[in-house]
């Protein structure tokens, strides 16, 4: 009979289950992979983008974003790096607030597994959680209650606890392994679940659009995505890299208008943010120029060439009427798309969609079965680029960890502590 059981070994799942450990519960920790931290040790190209300066409930895609407030002042950027410093994992600050790794995002999953096993925690590695029982009994859950106890069988091996953590992720990237398993026990335990969809995922784009061809070009844009009329911008960044590939479009732009665009809305894309074109032909110097000349001072020639509308594509810009300016404006500023669709959740980084922030308190225990908490991308919680679905992954497994064993208060004081660090752990595995 374990105190608690976690099921995932990723970020959420191990700062979880080494603070619950910490503060003398006893934890069992279960993952499907050999080693924990799989699916992190590919994140921000297998360096990590761990956190980011900017936080704010703005840049989750959620159905709260009050709770996701509220635990982001908990669990500040500054919470992260204290961790970092702590683990002895150099970072750096990039563009963009990013909190980047200096050493391989694994080390952050071997650090964090170290100390769980250094507070005991026991590791079943390499087994699928599977056949799981609700407790029976009151609805509370003392640690004198032996008889009440969630139970599941980690591979061949049943465990009993009375506390259940659910930090299993989503369905994004499967080739890493990972499932929607853990989400559809959810829902089959009542709670809402919002099914996954892929985020921070290159769109594919019709064969046919007027920018095909383009692949290997990167040029910086805006972004905003039109929806029933409605113009919105989905980037609180403003101005990000766009890449065109031989199916549609990539790059940071186009992986954070994905969190938001549903299938339908067309993306408007600026591609002179900081350049407007209307300003550029009135500038004497530019009069005898071409139109199409003109553009391809400012951005890649082929680019030019394809936004150019035909007919004014050899005009001079000193011959070029109101409404021929405007055209061209339009055409740099607003060109309009709309996508088939997304690569998918096999090439997404992460996934929106999960158990809804309704369906649980603000410490993120079910309302349904008391217990049971999530943490992690399994919840509806989807973070756009730039570090913040790796900090929600820790600060969510940490506020659990808060939940199920003392006060903010006692969590503010393990802040503090001073964690060991290692480069190999030995394993309780089953």
């Amino acid at each position: 009979m374990y105190d608690v059981a976690v099921i995932g070994a990723g970020p959420a799942g191990l700062i979880c289950a080494r603070n619950a450990a910490r503060r003398d519960l006893s934890v069992a920790l279960v993952d499907r992979h050999d080693r924990p931290g799989v699916k992190l040790s590919m994140a921000g190209g297998g360096r990590g983008n761990f956190t980011n300066r900017t936080l704010s409930e703005e840049h989750y895609v959620t159905d709260d974003p009050s709770l996701v407030r509220a635990v982001l002042r908990a669990f500040p950027c500054e919470w992260t790096l204290d961790l970092l410093r702590s683990l002895r994992l150099p970072f750096e600050e990039r563009d963009f607030g990013q909190i980047f790794g200096l050493r391989p995002a694994a080390f952050l999953a071997d650090r964090l597994a170290v100390q769980c096993d250094d507070a005991g925690v026991d590791f079943y590695l390499g087994c699928t959680a599977s056949s799981f029982s609700l407790p029976s009994g009151a609805p509370a859950f003392g640690r004198d209650r032996e008889e009440a106890g969630f139970t599941f069988f980690a591979g061949q091996e049943k465990v009993t606890a009375r506390r259940l953590v659910l930090a299993a992720g989503s369905s994004a990237w499967p080739a890493s392994g990972a499932s929607d398993a853990m989400a559809r026990l959810a829902a089959a335990w009542g709670h809402e679940v919002v099914p996954f969809s892929a985020v921070l995922v290159p769109f594919v784009m019709p064969g046919d659009w007027p920018l095909a061809g383009l692949e290997g070009i990167s040029v910086n844009v805006r972004v905003a995505i039109r929806r029933d009329g409605t113009t919105f911008r989905p980037d609180p960044a403003g101005i990000r890299s766009l890449l065109f590939t031989h199916r549609g479009v990539s790059g940071p732009a186009a992986l954070v208008a994905s969190c938001r665009w549903r299938a339908g809305d067309e993306l408007i894309l600026d591609f002179l943010p900081e350049l407007p074109v209307l300003e550029l032909l009135d500038e004497k110097e530019h009069g005898r120029l071409l139109a199409r000349n003109l553009l391809s001072r400012f951005m890649p020639a082929r680019l030019a060439d394809a936004l150019c509308p035909e007919d004014l594509a050899r005009k001079k810009c000193a011959e070029m009427g109101k409404k021929d300016r405007l055209r061209l404006a339009a055409a740099v500023h607003e060109f309009s798309c709309r996508p088939s669709g997304t690569e998918g959740l096999k090439k997404a980084e992460a996934a929106a969609g999960g158990v809804k922030l309704s369906s649980l308190s603000r410490r993120l225990e079910s309302r349904k079965v008391p217990g049971l908490y999530f943490c992690g991308e399994i919840v509806n919680v989807a973070g756009l680029l730039g570090g913040y679905n790796i900090h929600w992954a820790l600060a969510s497994g940490a506020l659990v960890a808060s939940a199920m064993t003392g006060t903010p208060a006692d969590e503010r004081k393990n802040r503090r502590q001073l964690l060991s660090s290692g480069s190999s752990f030995p394993l309780h595995c089953r």
